[in-house]
């Protein structure tokens, strides 16, 4: 019987998307996308800023992913997904990276 320790591997990254509508339903509807592909995510927080959102992500595991490959899968699939689904563009949408802490 194997008696492997398996390490988790925490995350928080924070991101700015400019370029949407930053109302309340577009907050809403992010978030809840958010929710739904993220759902081993640990807390989202979306908070209007001008011209966009700010967006922090927590992740208590971000296992099978190495630090190297999960915030640009996040930022270019999950996140960009999201916008485009959710939010309403006012010219072309940015995401820009802030924080990230593994």
């Amino acid at each position: 019987m194997s008696t492997e320790t398996r390490h988790l591997q925490p995350c928080l990254l924070k991101y700015l998307v400019r370029g949407v509508s930053a109302d309340r339903p577009s907050q809403q509807a992010l978030t809840s996308e958010l929710g739904e592909m993220l759902s081993h995510a640990s807390a989202i927080t979306v908070l209007p800023v001008v011209e966009g959102f700010s967006v922090e992500l927590e992740f208590d595991d971000i296992k099978p992913f190495t630090t190297v490959s999960f915030e640009p899968y996040v930022a270019e699939h999950v996140l960009g997904d999201a916008v485009r689904l959710r939010c309403e563009s006012q010219g072309s949408p940015e995401i820009q990276l802030l924080k990230s802490r593994f």
